[in-house]
């Protein structure tokens, strides 16, 4: 429901809304292009901004807090939408304390759309999991691969091979690893059938 929805719902219950003095005072602002004045768009920027600690934006947060990686993206994108959801839980109890018992049910309503998409989210995350969705692409997967790499190379200084054997298994191994993110690809699709 968007702010329309809630003209409707007025209208439907032979409610007269004032418009607010900040909004009735900026709808009289001239403006040639008639887009949102700029101190209204500077105030959002900034509020916008105090909201994500200093971020311009909820991506660039995520991407500062070094999630980028499709599975982590996408539990803090949930995790976003939960929050919201108690956004939503407090401007609906406002609502209620205020007696605004209509405006009270439709942001109840509106914070039970927002738990189903997260709940919908939650859902498709773990079918991707359950069939095998792994991201090989992730920060994570070049974690794993770089400490078995490290382990294999503690393994051939626990059994004393020389440095020279050492080098050519890395670089032959470095050969025949040059596709694996591929080649892992075509193993997980060899796996589901």
């Amino acid at each position: 429901m968007d702010n329309d929805d809630f003209d409707r719902a007025d209208r439907q219950a032979g409610v007269m809304v004032r418009e607010s003095p900040v909004a009735a005072e900026l709808s009289m602002v001239p403006h040639p292009s008639g887009a949102v004045p700029a101190n209204v768009v500077a105030l959002r920027d900034q509020l916008v901004r105090q909201y994500h600690a200093g971020a311009p934006s909820l991506i660039k947060r995520l991407r500062d807090a070094g999630k980028r990686d499709i599975e982590s993206l996408l539990v803090a994108l949930i995790d976003e939408v939960v929050k919201e959801t108690d956004n939503l839980l407090g401007n609906g109890l406002i609502a209620l304390e205020n007696g605004n018992l209509r405006d009270s049910t439709i942001i109840s309503f509106k914070r039970t759309e927002a738990l189903e998409k997260a709940i919908k989210a939650v859902q498709a995350k773990q079918e991707f999991e359950r069939t095998g969705g792994l991201d090989i692409d992730s920060p994570a997967m070049v974690t794993v691969f770089k400490f078995f790499m490290m382990k294999a190379k503690q393994a051939f200084e626990h059994m004393g091979v020389d440095a020279e054997m050492n080098d050519l298994f890395f670089r032959t191994f470095s050969d025949v690893t040059e596709e694996w993110k591929k080649e892992l690809r075509e193993e997980f699709e060899v796996m589901k059938v």
